[in-house]
């Protein structure tokens, strides 16, 4: 059961292998050129058109299977972090520099099979990249120190973890699921092994050494470059590198006689959560019983299954219901879950899916549900090979799995040749009572029984792209709620997106939408609605008329309404205030400094808003607001010539509206001194965010001069920026440090900068994750400080050419797809830029002055009048320590530290943090949304 995003490999990886048309044709569109060295080491090259765009990935054929030795969980992915620390010849800040040199995008991730190394990069960066990554795999450096500190930041991570309800769900049933095997402990690791890790220095050198060497490493490069001269490089770098690996003997799961049962008590507030987890099988591409299971998830449980349609559509006794049968070097979890509104009914809908697997054992499926399914990962798989990244990761857990991507192409004819009795066989092999573990997560204190048994156009045409981006701007965001109906916007847009139309309800939907792998939906901001869609280029046919049927005949049906408020409700009161502490913690940020204004609440709305909320509020809204003179098309991709003109005929059978959607003026209240706002919730760590409004908008030189000192102090994920190596990897007290001059929400689930969220108005932004709330005072403190040293001392002219450096080519990683392009060309027709933010982002990093930069961080950025916020579990005692200004010391236990970051830290612990009693509230997470 993968409950968790660690990775998208298994979808996309089983979409790769659902792909091949009949007849012998080939399932891979490119060509790959396999290579393998003498020493061992696997080479895949693979071209494709990208426009000089290139994905370099090292793939180690390790992950948390490997673990194999009791007491050292955690490993594989403790070098995913350690490996950034670089070698002797490029240590990690001269690493670190020479990738932020090259405007990289540079990550890695581990899962239970495997460990990634990834870098999106431009060509001329190709023999760059090879060198230092070659390097560093051949040449790891790191002391014990380094060691304890970065050991310390996994741990960080794990306890980040354990807010999230799927997280502590899926730990808890892989080690039930499992007894012996190593798929028992998730990837992050057993947390007693976490704690305990910064004693095994000398295990992490010997799991280096067995584990990180070329028989072991499959090196994919996919992109624009030029493959002899790419190979010839690779040779020689990596000629040299030694062999030595041996696979370890991973225990064998016996087989399970008998269905297990967990219930996962969980610290926040979350709604129940129903798992059944059979064991399955390994990737057998030649096995068609294999292939047949896999195809279940959607038969069964997909969008478009009867099952799906009564408990979510029909009956809405669920959030949610989610599946993943995907690929494992060994026998792993095959997992159907969802999310049950009503906690007395969690073995009820239990029943109910069991007797949908038992209607799936008792006969086969239909022909044409079967063939469906097939046409659904078809155009899923095409429609994802955009960029090289995205091949990229296609590919590798296949790479990871078996060493080539033979599997590819053998899989695809086995998936043709599954016939229905070959699903029912699965279905009997696999979806058994004795291969089961069922899971029920639910909030601590709320034990749940056990059951008994039983305008104009803004256009990117790209000929070439596999895709069809449509994007429809609507002017209208939270910021038109009426008072007393917050939540409006975003539940008109939900009725739009996951509702029935006049003609067609919404499973119906679902059920057309399915065969071609698509998809549309609405997202709401403050000022923007825009509502997407994206097909591939072969399917635009049947699914424009679904999409256009959406935007212009919404059913406003009885049922939809009352199943998406429900949900709205839901998110507000159990997931934004309970589920993560970071979300919540801006969101105070921003209700605070905007409070009596329009973009005070969230965009969800308040639950006193939404319970008044009725059917006819939602269908005056959209008439008001959904009409044909406050739209802006955006059309990109291989679309043909008459499709705009089709589009553009169409929405005028949108309401004509009357210019009724001015924009409520926007009056925000000075902030007076250090405003506090502590949200009291239960938790381990305190989350903080910080920030004031500032006037200066994207499109002015200001405003690219202030981009580029912000990205130098807390570039958003990006491990080289100056918060975070302060904070983060200096210290080790926490996940990450970011700083914004523009909104960006869901930080914590995208790497990149949102579009469709046009504002008159921004706030400079501080995002201190979660931290230890022993240290919460000492991190707020470390922050201002770093912030007052930019104000007072600017940037240095290192500082400057190595940022602008970064920032002329990292702007290309801001938007990889066409339909993410057009998204951006979207937003400067919010802003009124006729060249396009990204073409002028560009032209500035050549023209900007560092004089202009350290003048926009003195004219706009400021930390006597702002807004702080914290949400922490020991509210009065957490208001005590900063208001009475008193030394907030941090202990390291023993790790040895530098003299210089101690002597540091001797200034951080007494730096004034001048907030005054008056200035502080404290608000119950209780309250939080309630109107």
């Amino acid at each position: 059961m993968k409950l968790i995003p660690l990775t998208a490999t298994g979808i996309l990886a089983f979409s790769l292998a659902a792909t091949t048309p009949s007849h012998g044709a080939s399932v891979f569109p490119y060509e790959v050129q396999r290579h393998t060295l003498d020493n061992g080491l696997k080479v895949l090259l693979i071209q494709m058109p990208s426009d000089g765009l290139v994905a370099y990935w090292t793939v180690v054929r390790t992950g948390s299977r490997d673990e194999v030795e009791k007491g050292v969980t955690g490993f594989a992915h403790f070098f995913e972090h350690i490996m950034f620390r670089g070698s002797e010849k490029y240590p990690g800040a001269v690493y670190d520099g020479i990738v932020t040199s090259m405007g990289a995008n540079a990550n890695a991730f581990t899962t239970d099979d495997l460990t990634a190394y990834h870098l999106s990069i431009t060509r001329d960066d190709v023999p760059t990249v090879i060198d230092i990554e070659s390097d560093r795999f051949q040449h790891l450096k790191y002391d014990e120190a380094d060691f304890k500190t970065e050991s310390g930041a996994v741990y960080g991570e794990f306890r980040k973890g354990r807010t999230n309800p799927f997280f502590v769900l899926f730990e808890a049933t892989a080690n039930a699921a499992f007894d012996v095997h190593t798929y028992k402990h998730t990837t992050i690791g057993f947390e007693d092994d976490i704690k305990a890790m910064p004693e095994q220095y000398e295990y992490s050198r010997s799991f280096f050494d067995r584990f990180y060497r070329p028989e072991n490493v499959v090196v994919m490069v996919v992109g624009d470059f030029d493959p002899d001269s790419t190979l010839g490089l690779i040779k020689k770098a990596y000629g040299g590198w030694k062999k030595g690996y041996a696979a370890p003997e991973v225990p064998v799961e016996p087989q399970q006689k008998a269905m297990r049962r967990i219930q996962v008590p969980f610290d926040g507030q979350t709604l129940p959560i129903l798992a059944l987890n059979f064991k399955g099988d390994r990737l057998k591409s030649n096995d068609r019983i294999m292939a047949a299971a896999t195809l279940i998830e959607d038969l069964a449980f997909g969008e478009t299954s009867a099952l799906y349609k009564k408990l979510v559509l029909d009956e809405q006794r669920l959030q949610f219901l989610r599946r993943d049968f995907g690929f494992n070097r060994d026998p792993g979890l095959w997992s159907v879950y969802g999310m049950v509104k009503n906690p007395s009914d969690v073995y009820s809908v239990e029943g109910e899916i069991w007797s949908a697997i038992k209607e799936l054992q008792r006969k086969p499926v239909e022909q044409a549900r079967l063939d469906a399914v097939r046409s659904n990962r078809k155009f899923g798989f095409l429609s994802s090979l955009s960029t090289p990244s995205a091949v990229a990761s296609n590919l590798a857990r296949f790479v990871a799995l078996t060493g080539d991507l033979a599997v590819v192409e053998e899989l695809w004819s086995t998936y043709e040749k599954v016939t229905p009795a070959d699903v029912q066989k699965a279905a009997n092999l696999y979806l058994t009572p004795a291969r089961s573990t069922v899971a029920v997560l639910h909030a601590k204190g709320q034990e749940i029984p056990s059951p008994q048994p039983a305008a104009a156009p803004v256009l990117m045409p790209q000929k070439q792209d596999p895709n069809v981006a449509v994007k429809l701007w609507f002017k209208v965001g939270s910021q038109n709620d009426a008072k007393g109906k917050e939540g409006l916007a975003a539940l008109t847009a939900a009725m739009i997106s996951e509702g029935g139309t006049k003609d067609r309800t919404y499973d119906q939907i679902l059920e057309e939408l399915f065969p071609l792998a698509a998809s549309y939906d609405v997202s709401v901001d403050k000022e923007m609605s825009v509502v997407t869609g994206v097909v591939h280029r072969d399917a635009v046919d049947p699914y424009y008329p679904l999409l256009l049927d959406a935007v212009l005949n919404p059913g406003f049906r009885e049922d939809d309404f009352e199943r998406l408020r429900s949900r709205a409700i839901d998110q507000l009161t159990k997931q934004l205030r309970y589920s993560s502490d970071e979300e919540l913690g801006k969101a105070a940020l921003y209700s605070t400094v905007f409070a009596e204004a329009p973009y005070e609440h969230v965009d969800l709305g308040t639950v006193e808003g939404l319970e008044s909320i009725t059917i006819d509020d939602v269908r005056s809204f959209y008439e008001k607001h959904y009409t044909r003179d406050n739209v802006v098309i955006g059309l990109g991709g291989a679309y043909g010539d008459s499709f705009l003109d089709r589009l553009l005929a169409d929405l005028q059978r949108l309401p004509a509206g009357g210019g009724s959607n001015e924009a409520p003026p926007l009056r925000v209240k000075p902030i007076r001194g250090r405003q506090v706002v502590f949200v009291e919730k239960p938790g381990q760590s305190t989350a903080i965010s910080f920030g004031h409004p500032i006037a200066v908008h994207r499109g002015s030189r200001e405003f690219y001069a202030l981009w580029l000192a912000n990205s130098w102090l807390g570039e958003h994920r990006n491990s080289v920026s100056h918060l975070y190596q302060v904070i983060r990897e200096a210290r080790g007290m926490n996940y990450g440090d970011y700083s914004y001059i523009e909104a960006f929400p869901d930080g914590g689930f995208r790497n990149m900068p949102p579009t469709g969220v046009g504002r008159r108005q921004q706030l400079f932004e501080v995002w201190i994750r979660p931290v230890p709330d022993e240290r919460a005072v000492f991190a707020l403190r470390a922050a201002l400080r770093e912030v007052d040293a930019l104000i007072a001392n600017g940037l240095t002219r290192e500082q400057f050419e190595t940022q602008r450096t970064f920032l002329k080519k990292y702007v290309a990683q801001f938007a990889t797809t066409t339909s993410a392009r057009l998204g951006y060309a979207i937003d400067s027709r919010f802003y009124g830029i006729e060249d396009g933010h990204l073409a002028r982002f560009r032209k500035m990093m050549d023209t900007i002055t560092l004089d202009e930069v350290n003048a926009a961080i003195r004219k706009y950025i400021q930390t006597e009048d702002m807004v702080i916020t914290m949400v922490t579990a020991d509210a009065g005692a957490m208001r005590q320590a900063v208001v009475s200004g008193k030394r907030s010391p941090i202990d390291y236990g023993d790790i040895d530290k530098p003299a210089e970051i101690l002597e540091e830290d001797r200034e951080i612990e007494i730096y004034p943090l001048n907030i005054s009693e008056r200035n502080v509230k404290i608000v119950p997470v209780e309250e939080m949304f309630q109107n």
